[in-house]
């Protein structure tokens, strides 16, 4: 697909015409940006399928583990450094990005995240957790939900396991 031709010079479709094609002809989006730079090197997202290590808190720790499962994510280059976890409970279940009960999360492993970000934690007792980082604790969004611990110091913390970069929701 080389666009169309002004004068002796080719000219590359905008975005909003490649997306329009990708529509109209029921192709992925990637595939018509790929062909448009065929002799290029272009990394595109690819599917990886990342495990699904477990049960994560939302409320509630947790320490079950799920049966050998993995989970379909695009992501260019390698996904070595990505875990999914299935959360229990609801008490993160509020805010901008709602984090809910059954909802699978993307945690990458290399990011122990920062104050304010949303991250799995293992605590000292094996359980797991998922919850945001505020002034040295983890908080819940909705401490109201499932009676788990609203507030845990991150003395009680093993391990940040990483930062959540990806929610699916049941609902989506």
């Amino acid at each position: 697909m080389l666009g169309r031709k002004i004068g002796d010079k080719w000219v590359k479709p905008s975005l909003d015409t490649i997306v329009r094609l990708s529509r109209a002809l029921d192709i992925p989006v990637e595939s018509l940006v790929a062909k448009l730079y065929e002799d290029e090197q272009l990394r595109l997202k690819e599917e990886k399928h990342v495990p699904l290590l477990g049960y994560v808190g939302g409320g509630p720790s947790q320490l079950e583990e799920i049966a050998e499962r993995t989970i379909p994510v695009r992501v260019r280059g390698e996904a070595r450094h990505l875990v999914a976890f299935q959360v229990r409970g609801d008490s993160m279940c509020a805010g901008r990005r709602p984090i809910c009960d059954g909802d699978i999360i993307i945690v990458n492993t290399e990011d122990k995240g920062y104050p304010g970000a949303v991250v799995v934690a293992r605590l000292e007792n094996g359980e797991y957790v998922v919850k945001r980082v505020v002034n040295g604790h983890l908080v819940s969004t909705n401490p109201e939900a499932n009676g788990g611990p609203p507030v845990i110091p991150l003395g009680e913390v093993a391990e940040i396991v990483g930062r959540v970069v990806e929610v699916r929701s049941r609902l989506d």
